[in-house]
């Protein structure tokens, strides 16, 4: 869908050009009309005038006293003109010369107006009449040159319709300016929500016209809101968990009492799986506290992260000549948890530094959401162990120290973001390949 600013601007220059387009043609349609309109006035009287010099003999025959009308009668070729027609007698002014000027015979009150061809093919404007002079039947037709009249309403039309061209650019113009001024506070909610998706204000100022404002207004609200749960849900997790350690002590406390002290196979059970939940609820209490704490939509600035984690990783594994390749978009932000990426990235570059020989590669970019890739050179993973690498508790290498929860733990964030994670062996070392796939995470 065009903006609202093209559409306005598109509908408005039609208008305009409709309207503009309406007025050139009335006003030429106008002063054409006006104009014909005199030049036939003028030409009737003239066939009144001639009328009245005509005199009729007592043998039928047309006597016309040419010495009272005008003198461009009597110039060839003037561009005034005139005929006198009767059944049996046929009169013409002198400037026609020896051009046959004949028009259809009228009857008596009958006026028409002609356009013909005269000498050397100018343009005639004529008007015929037909009269009754001392009984005798005659049609006076009077025409004039009109070429002028042409040359000027051509003229008229050009300079008219170059104006009306640049009338139309200047309305654009200030129209354009018009809509500009109008959507100016658009403008600046728009920018103000760029800002507020990347974290850099709190809320959308609220001063603009009445017919957006309740829009920010009910924006900023939802925001507050959003803020108010997230707050309260971080407290109640927060309670939940120390309620629920609380629990868990007890239940160590009654593994401890004598009756548990014959089973030792049931109180190990209830160590194991009171530590496991002790460890997802601390987690659970390390994101709780992190959460909130931001702006709503402050992206994480991913390339700092990495630069940061790398620097500590070559610090640990500092017994290795570790050969870390990353890139990175420094336009990157991660929109989530801060510390559930923190501890996406640490997991899979901890164990790729664990395994690897000596070179790693890092890729992250954007491909609708966030996509990360990691690669060693290390022994890689056989097939078969490549489908349970996130289970938790699984190692590949009984013989290297750790947990085995560090991918299962990359799995379960993943999961939470509505990702992939695929594990593969890297074509280029031969080494592990991770690639990780969030869903809608990120911006640039």
């Amino acid at each position: 869908m065009r903006s609202v600013r093209s559409r306005l601007s598109i509908g408005l220059a039609v208008f305009l050009a409709a309207l503009l387009l309406g007025q050139w043609l009335w006003l030429t349609f106008t002063i054409d009309r006006l104009i014909e309109k005199q030049v036939i006035t003028r030409l009737q009287e003239e066939t009144e005038t001639v009328l009245a010099h005509i005199h009729i003999q007592s043998d039928g025959e047309i006597v016309l006293d040419s010495r009272r009308l005008s003198s461009s009668y009597q110039r060839a070729f003037s561009g005034l003109y005139f005929s006198i027609q009767s059944i049996d007698h046929q009169i013409f002014s002198r400037s026609l010369w020896d051009f046959d000027l004949t028009t259809p015979a009228l009857s008596i009150g009958s006026k028409a107006t002609l356009y013909l061809q005269g000498p050397g093919e100018q343009p005639l404007m004529a008007v015929s009449a037909g009269y009754l002079k001392q009984g005798k039947q005659i049609t006076i037709t009077v025409a004039e040159d009109i070429a002028w009249m042409l040359e000027d309403k051509s003229h008229f039309q050009w300079t008219f319709t170059v104006l009306s061209l640049l009338g139309v650019l200047a309305l654009l113009a200030f129209q354009f300016w018009i809509v500009r001024l109008a959507l100016k506070p658009l403008n600046k909610a728009k920018q103000e929500l760029k800002l507020l998706g990347q974290g850099e204000i709190e809320k959308i100022d609220e001063h603009a016209p009445d017919e957006i404002r309740p829009l920010l207004v009910e924006l900023n609200r939802l925001m507050s809101s959003m803020v108010i749960k997230t707050r309260r849900s971080r407290q109640s997790l927060g309670n939940l968990a120390h309620r629920l350690k609380t629990q868990l002590t007890l239940l160590n406390q009654i593994a401890d009492t004598e009756a548990m002290q014959h089973n030792s196979e049931g109180k190990q059970a209830i160590y194991s799986q009171t530590n496991e939940i002790k460890q997802i609820i601390d987690r659970e209490l390390k994101r709780a506290r992190v959460s909130g704490m931001t702006l709503p939509g402050k992206g994480v600035d991913i390339n700092e992260m990495v630069t940061n984690l790398i620097d500590t990783l070559k610090r640990i594994y500092q017994d290795k000549e570790l050969n870390i390749s990353w890139r990175v978009d420094k336009q990157l932000r991660f929109h989530g948890d801060r510390e559930d990426l923190l501890e996406l990235l640490g997991n899979i570059l901890d164990n790729a530094c664990k395994w690897c020989d000596s070179r790693i590669e890092l890729n992250i970019y954007s491909d609708n959401g966030i996509r990360i890739c990691v690669k060693d050179d290390g022994p890689g993973c056989h097939g078969d162990d490549l489908a349970v690498l996130t289970q938790r508790g699984f190692r590949a290498d009984e013989t290297t120290p750790g947990s085995g929860l560090g991918l299962a733990i990359v799995f379960d964030i993943v999961e939470s973001y509505d990702g992939s994670m695929h594990f593969s062996e890297s074509p280029k070392w031969g080494g592990l390949q991770v690639d990780i796939h969030l869903q809608s995470s990120v911006s640039a």
